[in-house]
C-alpha cells in the first residue's frame, strides 16, 4: 500500500510539474558609476555595438532614475525592494547597514528569495556594495573579486604581471595600457560566467547577477578602447557653472571627502561660499594621482578624462557581447530575461562636479533595459526607479512578490511602451551626515527639491523646467509658488 501511495503521489507531481510555465532564467547585468552615455541612448560618439543589440532586443526606458545617487544605498534599494528612506543608511558604514538589516530583517533580498522559491542565484562582481554582500543569501558565494578590487590597475614597475591593488591615496585616475581584456578583472569575470553557462546542463532557472565595476574611478581600460576616442571641445559640458540661484550645498558633491582632502594635505573648509566650493567640486576624481585637488582642470586633462571614461564603456561593453554570444551559444537566450542597469548617474564636468552624489538629471538619470523573450522591443518615455525591479522580475517570473516590496511592477509598460505606472519619481540625497537633506521629485515638466536641516526647517529650494531648460540652470522656486505648492504636496 505504502508503495502505491509513493507511486501516486509522484505521479500526481510530475503532473502537477508538467502544468506549470517554464519558468525563465533572469541575467541581471549592472555597470558601476555609468550614465546614458550608449549608442542606443543618442550618444553617437560611444562605441557600444553589443549594448546597443541589446537594445534593440529590449523595452528601452528613456527616462529611468536611480532612488539615491552613491552606490551602497543604490544598490541596497534595489536588492531589497525598499526605498531609501525606508533604509536609512546614507554611508557605507557597515556598522549602518547591520543595524538596517536586524531591524528590517523581513526585507529579504532578491537573491535570497529568488534561490528560495527555485532559482539558482549566483553573483559576480559588483552587485551587492563592496564587503555588504551575505553568502547565505546566494546559491553559491558570490564572487567580487579580491579585496578592494575597485583600484585596481596596471602594474607599470612589472608590466609582465599580474595587476595590483593600489593605494586609495596613491591611485592613477585614468590607464590604458596595451594589454587583453582579461588582464583585468572584468575579462576574467567574464570568463568565469560564459564558461558557467557554456558547462550549464541543470534544469533549474537561474539568476545570475554580473556586475562591471568600470566607469567607476579609476578609468582604466586596455589600449585598443582608448583608441578608439579623440575627445575634442564639443565633448566638454555645456553647463559647467552652478545653477543660478542655489547655495553650494545642492551641488557641491564632495562633502563625503572632507576626511581625504585633509589627508592628501588639502584641506577644503566645512562651510563654503559658491566660489571655493567650485574650486573642491568633484573630490572624488580630485583624490586620485593625476588630477589637481583644487581650482580648474584644463581642456587637456579634460579631453584625457572623457577619453578614458569612454573607453571604460567601450570595454565593459565588449565583455557584455561575450555574455550574449554565449547565452545563444548555449540555447538560453530563448528562455532568458535580460536586465541592464547602473546604479546612479555620473558628472562629467556638468556644473562644475566630476562624479556622482547629486540629485540633478545627471546624477540621478540612468541606463535601463528589459529583455524578455516573446515581448517586443522598443522605447518608452514613462517613468522607472531601480526599486521598481524586484517586483517586476517577480512577476516576470511567475512568482509570489514578498509583503515588504515599495516598488511598482513596470511589466504593462513592457507590453505597452505607452503605458505608465507613476507619474514621477522620487529621488534624495544627504549632506553634511544630514546637516541638509535634499529631496527631489522629478515629472515630465519639473524637477523639484526640497532641502532640510535636522529640525525639518527648509534651507533651500529648487525648481527647474524640465521642458525649458533641461539642464537645469537656473532654479525658478522663487518665482512659481504655486507649482512649488503642488509638487511640494508630493513630498508630505
Amino acid at each position: 500500500m505504502r508503495v502505491f501511495l509513493f507511486l501516486l503521489a509522484s505521479f500526481v507531481a510530475g503532473f502537477v510539474h508538467a502544468d506549470e510555465p517554464e519558468r525563465p532564467n533572469i541575467l541581471m547585468i549592472a555597470v558601476d558609476d555609468l550614465r546614458p552615455m550608449l549608442g542606443c541612448y543618442g550618444d553617437d560618439r560611444i562605441k557600444t555595438p553589443n549594448i546597443d543589440q541589446l537594445a534593440s532586443e529590449s523595452m528601452l526606458f528613456e527616462n529611468a532614475y536611480c532612488n539615491y545617487a552613491k552606490c551602497g544605498l543604490s544598490r541596497l534599494s534595489l536588492m531589497t525592494g525598499l526605498r531609501p528612506a525606508s533604509i536609512e543608511v546614507y554611508d557605507h558604514g557597515e556598522e549602518n547597514v547591520k543595524a538596517f538589516r536586524e531591524r528590517r530583517a523581513d526585507a529579504v533580498p532578491m537573491s535570497r528569495w529568488f534561490r528560495d522559491l527555485g532559482y539558482e542565484t549566483r553573483s559576480f562582481g559588483k552587485i551587492d556594495h563592496d564587503g555588504w554582500d551575505i553568502p547565505e543569501d546566494w546559491s553559491a558565494p558570490p564572487r567580487p573579486g579580491r579585496e578592494g578590487e575597485m583600484w585596481e590597475v596596471f602594474d607599470e614597475e612589472d608590466p609582465g604581471g599580474e595587476t595590483i591593488i593600489a593605494d586609495r591615496r596613491a591611485c592613477p585616475v585614468m590607464q590604458s595600457p596595451d594589454v587583453p581584456d582579461d588582464h583585468f578583472f572584468a575579462g576574467r569575470m567574464t570568463n568565469e560566467v560564459t564558461a558557467l553557462l557554456a558547462a550549464r546542463e541543470s534544469d533549474e532557472p537561474f539568476f545570475y547577477a554580473v556586475g562591471y565595476r568600470r566607469p567607476h574611478l579609476p578609468f582604466v581600460a586596455p589600449k585598443k578602447y582608448r583608441d578608439l576616442y579623440e575627445p575634442d571641445a564639443s565633448w566638454l559640458a555645456p553647463n559647467p557653472d552652478a545653477p543660478a540661484g542655489v547655495p553650494f550645498f545642492p551641488w557641491f558633491n564632495s562633502d563625503g571627502y572632507v576626511g581625504m582632502a585633509k589627508a592628501l594635505g588639502e584641506p577644503m573648509p566645512d562651510r563654503m561660499a559658491p566660489a571655493p566650493a567650485m574650486a573642491f567640486n568633484g573630490f572624488e576624481m580630485r583624490s586620485y594621482l593625476g588630477v589637481p585637488c583644487e581650482g580648474p582642470l584644463s581642456e587637456e586633462l579634460q579631453f584625457d578624462l572623457l577619453g578614458h571614461y569612454a573607453a571604460c564603456i567601450s570595454y565593459v561593453d565588449a565583455q557584455i557581447g561575450r555574455l550574449m554570444e554565449q547565452l545563444k551559444k548555449s540555447g538560453l537566450r530563448e528562455n532568458t530575461i535580460l536586465v541592464f542597469w547602473s546604479d546612479h548617474g555620473w558628472h562629467l564636468g556638468e556644473m562644475g562636479a566630476w562624479g556622482k552624489m547629486t540629485n540633478y538629471e545627471t546624477g540621478t538619470r540612468i541606463p535601463f533595459l528589459i529583455s524578455v523573450p516573446g515581448k517586443e522591443a522598443g522605447r518608452t518615455n514613462s517613468f522607472a526607479q531601480l526599486v521598481d525591479l524586484y517586483p517586476t522580475l517577480c512577476d516576470l517570473s511567475g512568482l509570489e512578490k514578498p509583503a515588504h516590496l515599495e516598488g511598482d511592477v513596470l511589466t504593462p509598460i513592457l507590453s505597452d511602451a505607452e503605458a505608465e505606472v507613476k507619474s514621477e519619481v522620487f529621488t534624495s540625497y544627504q549632506r553634511y551626515k544630514g546637516r541638509y537633506f535634499g529631496r527631489a521629485v522629478k515629472n515630465h515638466d519639473y524637477r523639484y527639491v526640497r532641502w532640510t536641516n535636522r529640525k525639518g526647517g527648509i534651507e533651500a529650494e529648487e525648481l527647474y523646467d524640465q521642458r525649458a531648460d533641461p539642464l537645469e540652470t537656473v532654479n525658478i522656486a522663487g518665482d512659481n509658488p504655486a507649482v512649488v505648492e503642488k509638487i511640494n504636496a508630493l513630498l508630505e
